[in-house]
């Protein structure tokens, strides 16, 4: 079968799907890149297009993004001898594209581009993307067409599919028991393709019309005799049904003898010799006939016997292979939590060698670019004029309710919103170098300093510094926070506080501390922050959204995504259960 397979964005997992189709089912498979003519739906259904003309093929498949590119081909190209099947496609890509709400929509817009960051990418998106998809989320598909959706879709909702169906009377909805994935679906496609295209596939399928496929359970391993064990249990199971089957035979068998020898015993009634010696045989049968009764009675209370035994351990042989699947599964988890942090490292290695190529580069421009050099000269002349000036403005603070700031300590500064690096010089240059002593400013000596770093009236009030400062100091001295009646720190960070949604996650309250080191990539010290920042559960952990995620996420100081890339709330609500 000749296939034209269209996948989501590069570096999704859509490389197991036409992997199976060529290894698995030998299909002669063509997977385009789909971003060769750019990122919109309007450039990947093109490219799908060009390859139509050029070439023939039976099935067009598509997932996710791919899917949506396949029916809107499918609609462009009516007259093409093709059929379609859709994996998770993303219909409604406008309205469901990353749940965007109106504020968000407009800023693209505006600014032209959005950044997305998915699947191990990092792309700017024009918002021609967006223009693209508002036109082409909901095609009507022109061919035959199955779709394949999984109910527990965390990224395309199925309610999409199920809308497609309805309105289409050339679709049909296939409803699986799987994520966006479909990982545990690839074994479908064969029954699938085979109904929609109407060529066997030569590979064992599932009964028409029922996807739900029992679950497998790995076979039973006794400690002892291993899988022969469960042959002989089966065995064991056969066996005694059919000595008793044996035996009624024999039974019937016995009991035709005897009526011969009665009917015999009647017809030589004269012989009462030959009459006397066919009663005692009879009765001998008879007798031979009530034994063998009783030991079929036995052996069938045996069977029944060892049939119960059976029972009970194939039950406990079902149970252990069902916890040592668990843990394989916990195992997996935890090796994809580390193969993420191999990613973040790599991630940030390439980072730096970007800052190093840019370092390199502006030095080479500074060595060659004269004006450029003469122009930083004049602008660190007129920095230093303004130093100058605000230097001049000490006396202007009263020192004695704020500190000297003498000595070798030195805060960043410019941690804290609203300081940038050459604020921080100015700050430095009239005397103030740590957050202990923006902490301690009043009104009154806000108002100083905000004259004295010639800032519009009000703006260092307006950006709550001193605030900030003692957040900073929170952070930085968690083993000196404030404690409640528990024994627990209950020091707010009041800067990263203010982002976080505390109406979706709820305040710890009264509640007992759990232990959040035993989630992965959380110890000791950045315990001790999330607790000054008021996270002290996991209850409130699982419920954080990715707004949330990233405020805690700086307010920790780490590396942008690092939260959500560790899955805490996912880890969280594992703890729960």
């Amino acid at each position: 079968m000749r296939v034209l397979f269209a996948h989501g964005f590069e570096g999704s997992p859509d490389g197991s799907k036409p992997t199976y189709m060529r290894e698995a089912l030998r299909w002669d498979v063509t997977a385009p890149k789909m971003s060769e003519l750019g990122w919109s739906i309007a450039s990947q259904t093109e490219v799908l297009i060009r390859h139509l003309d050029q070439d023939n093929f039976d099935l067009l498949v598509g997932s996710s993004m791919g899917g949506l590119a396949v029916a809107n081909a499918s609609s462009m190209r009516p007259d093409a001898e093709i059929k379609l099947l859709l994996i998770a496609p993303a219909f409604g890509l406008a309205e469901n594209w990353e749940g965007m709400e109106e504020a968000g929509r407009s800023a693209w817009k505006t600014t032209g581009e959005r950044r997305y960051t998915g699947f191990e990418m990092d792309i700017v998106l024009p918002w021609e993307f967006m223009e693209s998809a508002e036109k082409m989320s909901w095609p009507v598909p022109a061919h035959k067409t199955s779709i394949m959706h999984g109910k527990f879709d965390e990224v395309v909702p199925i309610s999409y599919s199920r809308k497609v169906e309805e309105e289409c009377e050339n679709v049909k909805l296939y409803e699986l028991d799987d994520t966006h994935r479909m990982k545990d679906s690839l074994r479908l496609i064969p029954e699938i393709a085979s109904d929609l295209v109407g060529i066997s596939q030569n590979i064992p399928l599932i009964e028409h019309e029922k996807l739900e496929v029992p679950k497998e359970v790995s076979e039973p391993v006794s400690e002892v005799g291993g899988p022969a064990d469960s042959e002989s249990e089966n065995l064991s199971d056969e066996e005694p049904q059919a000595e008793i089957e044996q035996l009624e035979a024999e039974m019937k068998s016995l009991e035709a003898e005897m009526e011969r020898k009665r009917a015999a015993l009647k017809i030589t009634k004269e012989e009462a010799h030959a009459q006397k010696v066919a009663m005692e045989i009879a009765e001998e049968a008879e007798e031979e006939l009530e034994l063998q009764s009783a030991e079929v009675k036995e052996a069938i209370k045996r069977a029944e016997e060892e049939v119960k035994i059976a029972k009970i351990e194939a039950e406990e042989a079902v149970k252990r292979a069902e916890k040592e699947e668990d843990e394989a599964e916990e195992a997996r988890l935890i090796a994809e939590i580390e193969e993420d942090e191999a990613k973040e490292a790599r991630a940030d290695a390439e980072a730096a060698k970007r800052k190093l190529d840019e370092a390199v580069m502006n030095a080479e421009i500074a060595g060659t670019n004269v004006e450029q050099i003469n122009e930083d000269a004049e602008k660190e002349k007129r920095e230093n004029e303004i130093i100058e000036r605000v230097r001049q403005r000490k006396e202007t603070i009263d020192w004695s309710k704020i500190g000297s700031g003498e000595g070798d300590r030195k805060d960043d500064l410019s941690r804290i919103n609203g300081i940038e690096i050459f604020t921080q010089k100015k700050l430095n240059a009239l005397g103030i170098k740590t957050f202990v002593q923006l902490s301690k400013l009043d009104s009154k000596e806000t108002e100083a300093i905000n004259d004295a770093l010639e800032f519009v009236p009000g703006r260092v009030t307006e950006l709550e510094w001193t605030k900030q400062a003692i957040t900073m100091i929170d952070l930085e001295g968690v083993s000196s926070a404030p404690q409640n009646e528990s024994g627990e720190e209950t020091g707010m960070a009041d800067l990263s506080a203010a982002k976080i949604n505390w109406s979706l996650i709820g305040k710890a309250g009264d509640r007992k501390s759990d232990k959040l080191t035993d989630i992965k990539g959380i110890d000791l010290e950045i315990e001790k922050k999330l607790k000054v920042l008021g996270i002290r559960t996991f209850d409130q952990i699982s419920k954080m959204d990715k707004d949330t995620s990233e405020a805690v996420n700086g307010a920790l100081g780490m590396t942008p995504g690092r939260v959500s890339k560790m899955m805490w709330p996912q880890q969280a609500l594992g703890l729960i259960d």
